[in-house]
């Protein structure tokens, strides 16, 4: 099953962004507020099970900004059904980003905020390191029609992503 986040479904705008920090000063000073974000999703299986890591990260988030911590089939279902606002989805990893477009998430652009280095990772860009796997799901979104940018900030110059694993820049 495929959301439609355009047109009838009244959503003004939705940011999905891969940051291994997660949610931190460069999210909320350089996107949230900027952007005027009215929503922010953090989307993990992993640290939606975790009520304190939802509320320390709740912590971050300024007054009037809707916080929602869901597992990453909520989070699509949530954004599709309930938000009609400016909102963001924040995953920690490339694979969480394909996985909400798989479970049908309709997005044309995933935005590469920050992934550390670790062993085995391929530089793209100073902020981005993709491991074996990183790439297998970049090049799997790419393959379902969307692009995949590396920005830290919404006035930075875009890295095509995709075009910089190929080495063509």
């Amino acid at each position: 099953m495929r959301y439609q986040l355009s047109g009838s479904s009244g959503i003004k705008m939705v940011i999905l962004r891969i940051d291994d920090r997660l949610i931190h000063g460069q999210v909320i000073a350089g996107w949230v507020r900027p952007l005027g974000i009215e929503s922010l999703i953090l989307a993990s299986d992993k640290i939606c099970r975790d009520e304190w890591a939802c509320n320390a990260y709740k912590l971050a988030i300024p007054e009037g900004i809707e916080f929602f911590c869901k597992n990453l089939k909520e989070s699509v279902v949530h954004i599709v059904q309930h938000n009609k606002k400016r909102a963001m989805i924040i995953v920690e990893s490339v694979k969480e980003a394909s996985d909400l477009v798989d479970a049908g998430l309709k997005i044309q652009e995933v935005n590469v905020g920050g992934l550390s280095y670790h062993k085995g990772a391929r530089e793209i860009a100073p902020y981005i390191y993709l491991s074996p796997d990183d790439i297998k799901s970049v090049v799997h979104l790419n393959q379902m029609g969307i692009k995949v940018i590396g920005k830290q900030l919404p006035n930075s110059v875009a890295i095509n992503v995709v075009k910089n694993l190929a080495g063509v820049t």
